[in-house]
């Protein structure tokens, strides 16, 4: 089934535990959820007056 989240974000969330920062997902294209792997850097140029999604693989689509 597919589904549409809608994500606003283009940076992780860093959470700091005791002396080591850990950086969780808010774009929504990270392989390893929770945690960001860096596929944020995808979004990067996108235009905030537009609409994008991601298929499985990571590549966008643009409407």
């Amino acid at each position: 089934m597919a589904r549409i989240l809608m994500n606003n974000e283009k940076q992780p969330m860093e959470i700091k535990v005791g002396n080591e920062s850990r950086h969780i997902c808010m774009c929504g294209l990270s392989g390893n959820k929770p945690f960001c792997d860096g596929s944020h850097k995808k979004t990067k140029d996108e235009q905030e007056d537009r609409i994008y999604a991601y298929n499985k693989e990571g590549n966008r689509i643009d409407f």
